[in-house]
């Protein structure tokens, strides 16, 4: 066993026995299991979710408002940023051009190695699922039956139940299929309280907004689009120089929910947001950089912390845990 998958399963010791204890909540291993239920049994290396991606290299310069709302150091100085775009799913051979697959981007900033911050956002303003439960029942509905397929009507009376799990794909298909991994929004759909020097405390969400700006296909481009063209594009636009997101916060309001990351805030989209840095690709990076490790979203500096509430939240640590150490076989 090598020590990269023994100091995988030391640490889920620990990190399953900080999901909050919820009476009859499912566990994270379910919710890993059943992915692997839908995709199959993946190879080495390969993610339960977000299979396809790209690591990154870059920079994030944090504005001086950020220190006004947070005393992480993470955004206190300059950092070295690594990351990786991905499409959802567990598919490896996912076609670029799917128009309902959430695309995502995970990223870490360590301005001194010791204050690592990382984040995982998605191409949605919300997830497909409001709890661990919702989100394994949703898996469960979609598993392959006899004939490799899922029953559309488990999916429909499941989805009927649920409308929450309804949200996600609803806000994709309503969008144009991106044209570029650099052309979209990146939302961590979580709830976070930011906290700063002072004592000051506010619940905030976290967004990236391309600075070229959004970037979309119609249909008929899309369908024109061989299944493999987002890193050449990324790469392409990466030789013309940075490309950039402004890391921005969304502020929170009295009665905006902390618990449900399915639901975004009321009038959410219409709130002023102040920007807190920069986040600059400068270069492709070899994957074996991002599939040495994974990207845990409760990884946060002091002055950034998770929803307390969101059970969800504090279950993705050990869920990647537990898959890196199935990859890591």
């Amino acid at each position: 066993m090598t020590a990269y998958r023994t100091a995988l399963w030391a640490g889920m010791t620990v990190l399953l026995a900080s999901v909050p204890n919820v009476a009859n909540a499912a566990e994270p291993e379910q919710v890993v299991d059943a992915l692997n239920t839908i995709f199959g049994k993946q190879a080495p290396g390969v993610r339960a979710s977000g299979a396809k991606g790209q690591c990154v290299k870059g920079t994030f310069t944090p504005t001086a408002d950020a220190k006004a709302l947070t005393k992480s150091d993470s955004f206190a100085a300059p950092s070295a940023v690594l990351g990786r775009f991905s499409m959802g799913g567990g598919n490896p051979k996912i076609a670029d051009h799917a128009k309902t697959a959430v695309r995502g981007f995970s990223f870490q900033v360590d301005p001194n190695g010791k204050a690592t911050s990382q984040f995982v956002m998605i191409s949605a303003p919300v997830h497909f699922a409001k709890s661990l439960d919702q989100m394994l029942g949703f898996l469960q509905a979609r598993a392959p039956g006899a004939d490799g397929k899922p029953d559309p009507e488990k999916v429909k009376a499941f989805g009927d139940a649920n409308p929450e799990t309804k949200r996600q794909g609803a806000w994709l298909a309503g969008k144009p299929v991106p044209a570029s991994f650099a052309g979209v929004n990146y939302w961590a759909a979580h709830a976070y309280t930011v906290t700063n020097a002072a004592g000051a405390s506010k619940v905030v969400k976290f967004r990236l907004v391309p600075g070229a700006g959004e970037a979309g296909l119609t249909d008929d481009e899309a369908k024109a689009k061989p299944a493999e063209f987002l890193v050449a594009e990324l790469s392409e636009r990466i030789a013309k120089g940075t490309v950039s997101f402004d890391m921005v916060i969304i502020p929170g309001q009295a009665g905006d929910a902390t618990n449900d990351p399915s639901q975004m805030w009321a009038d959410e989209d219409k709130r002023t947001t102040v920007k807190i840095g920069t986040l600059a690709v400068t270069g492709l990076e070899d994957n074996k950089v991002c599939d040495a490790g994974i990207f845990d979203p409760t990884i946060l500096a002091d002055g950034v912390a998770g929803s307390a509430d969101d059970g969800q939240f504090a279950a993705r640590s050990p869920a990647y845990a537990i898959s890196a150490s199935r990859r890591a076989n």
